[in-house]
């Protein structure tokens, strides 16, 4: 099904997304957290990290970035990145988002999103992309060691009332870094 990838399109996403965005993160979060995150706490989250007026907020930012991934007007997928600097501890982008519709996963929309972001992150110059994913989510853990990024350490995050462990990963943005962020070999 290759037609699926090429049917879909990534583009930057603006203030005007925000509604797609908050769809796609409702769906995605009900699909990928119901048995890990109790359901008020992942409503507490969701009105809070996806309200409208906040993600247009979002978008106003100097230090962030959004890509919205589109099969047709239907909005599928997106992600969002903050800019970091070398200066930061730790230094370089965080990326905060990275959710696809079950329909679109497996075509290479996540990996086409991602690719986005790590030019994003590369153009500010940031030496890392930082991701910290649910500790429990295997598949999402296989997927961003896939691309490159290396396992930092543990982590906890508060959602609601839950206390969540995080595996935290980053991702080389320098020179030696290839186009899409993973590290290539060296012969």
């Amino acid at each position: 099904m290759a037609s699926s990838e090429t049917a879909i399109r990534i583009e930057p996403s603006t203030r005007a997304d925000a509604a797609d965005i908050q769809a796609v993160a409702r769906q995605a979060w009900e699909i990928t957290y119901r048995d890990l995150i109790p359901a008020a706490s992942r409503d507490t989250f969701l009105r809070q990290a996806y309200d409208l007026d906040f993600l247009q907020r979002l978008h106003a930012r100097d230090d962030v970035r959004g890509f919205i991934a589109r099969r047709g007007p239907q909005p599928v997928g997106f992600a969002m990145l903050s800019l970091g600097s070398p200066a930061d501890d730790p230094p370089g982008a965080v990326l905060r988002s990275l959710y696809l519709l079950p329909e679109v996963q497996h075509f290479g929309c996540g990996r086409r999103l991602l690719q986005e972001v790590c030019a994003a992150a590369r153009a500010s110059g940031a030496p890392f992309l930082w991701v910290a994913v649910h500790s429990d989510l295997s598949a999402a853990r296989t997927w961003y060691e896939r691309q490159g990024f290396v396992y930092d350490g543990p982590a906890e995050i508060l959602i609601g009332d839950a206390k969540i462990a995080e595996a935290v990963y980053r991702l080389p943005l320098g020179p030696e870094s290839g186009s899409d962020g993973r590290l290539e070999a060296r012969g």
